[in-house]
């Protein structure tokens, strides 16, 4: 379904009636011919240059161009220049709004969108000079090419600022949820988190041997929880960046060091050694604290029913994770999970057995999962897992844990009888690709997939 139009599309549609009336037919056919005609010219041409551009090329891939950008270039000139009623126009305009949301989802700033406006002006004057055309149809073809590019990047760059507000609006909210969450339980759970790190680091210095890995704190329980969530909930505090710090030593400079020690006969450089990560840990208990004491204890912004993340904070966490995969290159990966049957489960035994068993199964995602994970309750007996600082073997191994767990758990209902379900999961590893949408997408077909194949399985979106 096209996005419903804005109230200032009734103005783009005035100034492009006045451009089309304003411009002979015959002018409007040669520049469509030519466009036409040059289109998938064009369209190779524009994307040699942005490719070359420094500011575009992170968001642009060779495979990306040949398999999808290069036709949907060449069927937004064919869409834009072939309008001759509003009911076209009106179709056209629709393209641009969903462009400009691709692009506020993506991230893709709106000046490399301008330098590609500017682009494909270029191309088009230069095709018009090569069509023969006398010199006043010249003129008038350049110009309204020109004015009708601008109009499209108008009601583009309309729609992206509309999508950034909206996702501002969302992430904001996040932020708000996550403050709100049990921050005393919270801190409990990443002190326990620490101190199993630090028992662990202590055996291995006092039992380890040589070719032993010694695990780093950013790989460890705390270090996922504070890459992937307590950068959105303490955003802005001061101690953020100074744990970091004392994380890059520990991890950079101390636990080499200790590695090398593993085999050493001598003890006193070993006892050094661990003082100094203590000492470093210590410091970074103290700061942690100290980050969570700004916050309070509120409940809020929860799925009502399972007390999962609302779905509304999607967008912010994707959007954050595909940051985060394209600066440090750390892959993430999405489960659908959907309960098989659900609707006999309420026609069956009612309502109110179907919310137990979606609770019982928020539970068990919940325990299932790492603390840097994200669950997500998706809609109905749908829910969402986001999972972080994964491969696909990784992340199916987890989808068919989740699977299997669900398929021997018993059910508990209200009136102390027992239920027995099954469910299916669609998997798709994040690809690169800036859209999460499209992440998504390749979910949720994962998941029609292993429901249609017969439910209780996982299966991997492919391609």
């Amino acid at each position: 379904m096209p996005a419903a139009a804005p109230p200032h599309s009734t103005a783009i549609e005035a100034h492009w009636l006045s451009l089309f009336d304003g411009v002979s037919a015959a002018t409007r056919t040669a520049l469509r011919d030519v466009v036409l005609a040059h289109r998938e010219a064009m369209a190779t041409a524009f994307y040699a240059h942005m490719l070359a551009d420094p500011d575009a090329q992170p968001f642009l891939t060779h495979e990306a161009v040949e398999q999808r950008l290069h036709h949907s270039l060449q069927r937004w000139l064919e869409t834009l220049f072939s309008c001759t009623d509003r009911e076209q126009f009106g179709a056209a305009m629709a393209m641009q709004r969903h462009v400009g949301d691709v692009h506020a989802r993506v991230d893709l700033p709106v000046n490399i969108v301008a330098r590609g406006a500017r682009v494909l002006k270029g191309q088009i004057a230069h095709r018009l000079l090569d069509a023969g055309l006398d010199g006043e149809t010249l003129v008038d073809a350049v110009l309204y090419a020109d004015n009708l590019i601008d109009l499209a990047f108008e009601e583009m760059s309309s729609a992206y600022v509309a999508s950034h507000e909206r996702a501002a609006r969302i992430d904001e909210a996040y932020r708000v949820f996550s403050y709100g969450q049990n921050m005393s339980l919270e801190r409990e759970r990443q002190r326990a988190a620490l101190l199993d790190w630090e028992n662990r680091f202590l055996h291995e210095m006092m039992a380890g041997a040589p070719g032993d890995e010694l695990q780093t704190l950013a790989d460890s329980s705390f270090g996922l929880w504070l890459q992937h969530k307590a950068s959105a909930i303490f955003e802005g505090s001061t101690e953020l960046p100074t744990i970091h710090a004392v994380i890059r030593t520990v991890d950079g400079s101390l636990i080499p060091l200790c590695q090398t020690q593993l085999d050493a006969p001598e003890r006193e450089e070993i006892r050094r050694l661990t003082k100094a990560v203590q000492t470093e840990l210590g410091q970074l208990k103290f700061l942690a604290d100290a980050m969570f004491e700004r916050f309070v204890d509120l409940e809020s912004g929860k799925d009502a029913l399972t007390q999962l993340l609302n779905r509304r904070f999607l967008p912010a966490i994707l959007s954050r994770e595909a940051d985060i995969s394209r600066s440090q290159g750390k892959p993430f990966a999405l489960l659908l999970v959907d309960v098989d049957h659900f609707k006999h489960i309420n026609d069956r035994h009612g309502h109110d057995a179907g919310d137990r068993v979606l609770q019982q199964i928020a539970s068990l995602l919940l325990n299932t999962v790492r603390s840097g994970d994200f669950v997500f309750r998706y809609g109905g007996e749908e829910f969402l897992v986001l999972l972080v600082e994964v491969d696909e073997l990784h992340a199916l191994r987890v989808a068919e844990k989740i699977r299997n767990r669900v398929a021997q758990e018993s059910f508990l209902l209200s009136d102390g009888h027992t239920l027995r379900v099954t469910a299916s999961i669609g998997l798709a590893l994040h690809d690169g690709h800036p859209d999460y949408q499209r992440l998504v997408n390749r979910a949720d077909d994962a998941l029609y997939r292993a429901k249609h194949d017969g439910r209780n399985r996982c299966v991997v979106a492919h391609g």
